[in-house]
């Protein structure tokens, strides 16, 4: 019985997962990995995922000349049109 609710409990966080969170995958090249977590450590960032989140954020802003507010803008614009288009796909 237990299992049975274990299972339950993942599909349902799998579904909030997918509908709330695009999935990157990244590859980089051995070693580099490692030297990346000695930043997180470092740094205070509470995990891997944070520290790659926020340096690709600020590239990304940077690149398009965008202030952070700007970027947040950009953000919530881009997830309410995927969310749209996700409805739409249903």
């Amino acid at each position: 019985m237990e299992r049975k609710k274990y299972k339950s409990n993942t599909r349902a966080k799998n579904k909030w997962n997918a509908e709330n969170y695009d999935r990157l995958y990244p590859y980089v090249k051995i070693g580099k990995k490692a030297i990346y977590q000695k930043a997180v450590d470092a740094s205070g960032f509470e995990s891997m995922n944070d520290f790659i989140e926020s340096a690709a954020d600020e590239s990304a802003a940077a690149i398009l000349g965008l202030t952070a507010e700007q970027f947040d803008e950009a953000v919530k614009a881009a997830a309410e049109e995927a969310r749209r288009k996700r409805g739409e796909a249903r």
